[in-house]
C-alpha cells in the first residue's frame, strides 16, 4: 500500500513544473525536436504508471540540454517514482540551482526526505514557503505536507498529524494528507477514525486505488463483503484509471469474490447437514 501513496505523492508534485526560464536555451534544440512537446510526452508516460519511458524520453532531451530545467525537475520525480532517490536528487538539485522557485524546493524536499537528509529537508521547506513570487505558489498545502512526513519518519506521530491537518485546512481535498493521517490512525487501532478519512480521502480522488483497498479491507473486517466488492467494482468503472490502478482492483475484486464464494460453499455446506 505505501508504494502505491508513494507513486500517488510524486504524480502530485508534476503540477506547476513548468515555467522555468531555460526551457529553450538552444536553437539547435528546437531545430531537431519541440522541447515543449518532447516533455508533455515524458509527464504523460509518468502520468500513466510507465516512469521507465518518462527516463528514456527525458534522457535524450537532457542530452541535448543538460541545462533545460523543466527536464530536470521531471527526471527528478520519475527517478523518485522509479524508487532511485539519490539519482532523483541530483536532478532536482540541479533545477533548483537553475531557477529557485517554490515548486523546486518542494520537489527537492522530497527528494531529501527519501534520502533521510530530514533537517536539510525542513530548511528548505521553510525557504520554499518564505519566497515571493509573481504569480504566488497556489499549494501550501503541500509544504506542510512535506512536512509532516519528515515529522511522521522521525516518529513523531503527534506532530506529524498536526502538520497533515494544517495541510488540510489550507486545501480539504489534499489527498495525500488525507491518506496519512488516515494510515496513522489505522496504526494506532483507532479503526473507525481512519475509515472516516479514508472515506474523505475516496471523495477527494474517486480514481486513488488506495482509499478503495482500505475501504474494501475494512468492510471485509467487519464481514461485509458486499459492500467491500461493491467499492471494487465501482472504483473498476471510473473512466481514465491508471492502467497499473485498474490492475490492483482486478486482483483485489477476485480475491474478495474467491473468499466470498468460500463462506457461500460453507454456509451452504453446513444448511446440508
Amino acid at each position: 500500500m505505501k508504494t502505491a501513496i508513494f507513486l500517488t505523492a510524486v504524480l502530485s508534485l508534476i503540477l506547476g513544473t513548468s515555467g522555468c526560464q531555460t526551457l529553450n536555451d538552444s536553437a539547435d534544440n528546437t531545430a531537431a525536436s519541440d522541447p515543449a512537446t518532447d516533455l508533455s510526452v515524458a509527464r504523460a508516460f509518468l502520468d500513466s504508471g510507465r516512469p521507465d519511458k518518462a527516463m528514456y524520453e527525458l534522457k535524450i532531451l537532457l542530452q541535448k540540454n543538460p541545462k533545460n530545467c523543466d527536464a530536470q525537475s521531471l527526471m527528478g520525480l520519475t527517478q523518485l517514482a522509479l524508487r532511485n532517490p539519490k539519482r532523483a536528487l541530483l536532478h532536482l538539485q540541479t533545477a533548483w540551482n537553475l531557477e529557485q522557485k517554490s515548486q523546486h524546493a518542494l520537489n527537492l524536499s522530497s527528494a531529501l526526505i527519501e534520502t533521510k537528509q530530514y533537517e536539510a529537508a525542513q530548511k528548505l521547506i521553510i525557504k520554499g514557503l518564505s519566497l515571493k513570487e509573481n504569480p504566488p505558489y497556489l499549494h501550501k498545502e503541500r509544504f506542510l505536507h512535506n512536512l509532516g512526513l519528515i515529522a511522521e519518519r522521525k516518529g513523531r506521530l503527534d506532530a506529524a498529524q498536526k502538520a497533515f491537518r494544517k495541510a488540510l485546512e489550507e486545501n480539504p481535498t489534499f489527498y495525500l494528507s488525507r491518506a496519512r493521517l488516515a494510515e496513522i490512525m489505522a496504526n494506532q487501532g483507532k479503526v473507525e477514525e481512519a475509515r472516516e478519512e479514508w472515506e474523505l480521502a475516496r471523495a477527494s480522488c474517486p480514481s486513488c486505488f488506495d482509499a478503495i483497498a482500505n475501504l474494501a479491507k475494512y468492510y471485509r473486517s467487519q464481514g461485509d463483503l458486499k459492500t467491500a466488492v461493491g467499492l471494487v467494482k465501482d472504483f473498476k468503472k471510473i473512466e481514465g484509471l491508471n492502467p497499473v490502478e485498474s490492475q490492483k482492483a482486478s486482483e483485489l475484486e477476485r480475491e474478495l469474490l474467491k473468499e466470498r464464494s468460500k463462506i457461500a460453499d460453507h454456509s451452504n455446506a453446513l444448511k446440508m447437514r
